[in-house]
């Protein structure tokens, strides 16, 4: 099994061995997150439903494979999945699937990454073999990257699914014009906010910062498995003391007990960013949603700082 990058050709000439093999029986599809099974659903609509491996509430950084997510690898045709820099328990099992098609998108060719080293802007087109670690591997959380991802699950489903050809590529041209309407109405909503410095709880929003021209002031964490270094704790409760009355904004995956103390006695609201889609259903729009969702949290949560501001002035 091979999974990272992969050779166009082997991919193809594994493909197509599915496509043989598959008759009457829907192709099995598998993400391996939440955001990639709504863009990847999108796709599918129509033909077949598609799973998703990582359980409510579990976090793709610290994830440990139960008997059941194995069962649902072996039974896959194909898995799509972001990298092992985002999925680090998935490798070594995917080095023991047979017949199964993986494919990273972190790895995929026009794919956006961002430099995952703090405070460096940097930016690389994907056209080349990469260090994963070197970027950021949240990639869905920018509409531009779901669009390359969806062209590429159109592709990979085309070669392992041909009789359904014409419905996977209507379905990627009713994806990408959603995407068109999704950034327009996104982008009226954060001009009519006024589009103020928020806090987030990690260092994950940079792709949707730079989508939409948000303005992360600071994070608490740059990894949420691990507790944030003193001066980097420091020097955030002083951003948020100059900051007055802002934003700042939790994850329902993770509960750490120093936001509270970071935060007592300041004029802050807190709100809550779930980048990994948890209570989105799975359908051809919940992707177009779940994106709507975030701007519409970050973007009301700035309107009440501002009107608890204008009171406090």
């Amino acid at each position: 099994m091979q999974f990272f990058p992969f050779k166009r050709s082997l991919m193809a000439l594994l493909l197509m061995t599915i496509s043989l093999s598959v008759t009457a029986e829907p192709l099995k599809v598998l993400a391996s997150i939440k955001p990639l099974q709504l863009i990847a659903q999108a796709i599918t609509e129509g033909v077949t439903s598609t799973d998703v491996l990582l359980p409510p509430g579990s976090s793709p950084h610290s994830h440990s494979l139960k008997p059941s997510d194995a069962r649902k690898l072996r039974n896959a045709d194909v898995i799509f999945w972001v990298g092992p820099s985002m999925e680090s328990f998935l490798p070594k099992m995917l080095t023991g699937s047979k017949g199964v098609v993986a494919v990273s998108m972190m790895d995929i060719q026009g794919i956006r990454l961002r430099s995952s080293v703090e405070d460096e802007d940097h930016v690389h087109q994907h056209d080349e073999e990469h260090d994963h670690g070197e970027f950021d591997p949240h990639i869905w959380l920018s509409t531009e990257n779901a669009r390359v991802i969806a062209r590429e699950m159109t592709r990979v489903l085309v070669l392992a699914d041909k009789a359904n050809k014409a419905q996977y590529q209507e379905n990627l041209e009713l994806f990408i014009k959603s995407m068109d309407k999704t950034d327009a109405r996104n982008g009226l909503k954060i001009k009519q906010s006024g589009n103020k410095p928020f806090f987030v709880f990690h260092n994950a929003y940079g792709y949707l910062q730079d989508q939409y021209g948000l303005k992360v002031a600071g994070y608490f964490t740059l990894n949420p498995e691990q507790q944030p270094g003193a001066r980097h704790l420091i020097n955030l409760k002083g951003q948020l003391n100059e900051a007055g009355a802002s934003c700042i904004f939790r994850e329902p995956q993770f509960q750490p007990a120093y936001i509270d103390r970071l935060t007592e006695g300041l004029s802050v609201r807190v709100g809550v960013l779930d980048p990994l889609a948890e209570n989105i259903e799975s359908g051809p729009a919940s992707y177009a949603n779940f994106i709507n969702q975030l701007v519409d949290n970050i973007t009301e949560c700035i309107q009440r700082a501002a009107r608890m501001n204008g009171k406090i002035s």
